[in-house]
């Protein structure tokens, strides 16, 4: 145990200036942190941050891109319900401002080894994980066709929306499909964003990452087992906002 100890050259957590912090409607924002040491990550993976106005109170966000040059993280959040981080962090964040975060966690990496193609199904806050493993395969992907299932209660909630349609537009094995449940209009499909992964199937040959709130993640898994999808190929983040 002292062994290891020693070897362990991680900080218990990272301080990080927020650098830009953006609205992308009522409830949700996206912000960019410079944390003060660099700190290793994998794509998809999430970390644990306390902000000033609620300290000791520690939430978990996943990371909003693959690693950079700069050392730069970004996250979406969502300020629902009575959540007082995420409300914090939407709502009264502000460059200059310095967070705490801890280690990276979490599996849903990208399987190195497969040359299976890959589905993404997504909704809300649930795009920051996507769009971060959506940035390494653009880095290095030519072979593997990747379907991005996108779905919202409403049209309005799609954030983010050009900047996904302008990579599949640079990168031609991207396909999105876009859902609404709630409403209807001319984005995209009309129904539960589980339901609309389905009638696109089978999907016998492809790597699932599952990205939202515990209620469409549940719906997928349950759509998922019906089309039997082994679970060695699935792997999921389900979020809550608090």
């Amino acid at each position: 145990m002292i062994a290891g100890a020693a070897e362990d050259t991680n900080p218990p957590y990272w301080h990080a200036e927020v650098i830009n912090h953006e609205r992308r409607g009522s409830d949700v924002a996206v912000f960019t942190c410079c944390p003060v040491q660099p700190l290793n990550f994998r794509a998809g993976q999430y970390v644990s941050i306390e902000c000033g106005y609620h300290p000791r109170l520690w939430r978990t966000y996943s990371i909003a891109n693959a690693p950079r040059q700069d050392g730069t993280l970004d996250f979406h959040v969502r300020a629902a319900g009575g959540g007082l981080v995420s409300s914090a962090l939407v709502r009264r964040l502000r460059a200059g401002d310095m967070l705490r975060l801890a280690a990276p966690m979490g599996s849903m990496t990208l399987d190195l080894q497969s040359r299976r193609d890959i589905v993404f199904v997504t909704g809300g806050t649930g795009l920051a994980p996507v769009k971060a493993l959506l940035e390494e395969l653009t880095r290095y992907n030519r072979t593997r066709w990747t379907h991005l299932f996108r779905g919202e209660r409403r049209g309005d909630d799609f954030y983010d929306r050009r900047h996904l349609d302008q990579i599949a537009e640079n990168f031609p094995w991207l396909t999105i499909v876009r859902a609404v449940s709630d409403e209807g209009g001319n984005i995209g499909e009309r129904g539960a964003i589980s339901d609309v992964v389905s009638r696109h199937g089978p999907w016998r040959h492809h790597d699932f990452y599952i990205a939202g709130s515990a209620t469409m993640v549940n719906a997928t898994l349950r759509r998922l087992v019906e089309m039997q999808i082994p679970s060695t190929r699935i792997k999921y983040d389900a979020f809550t906002d608090a």
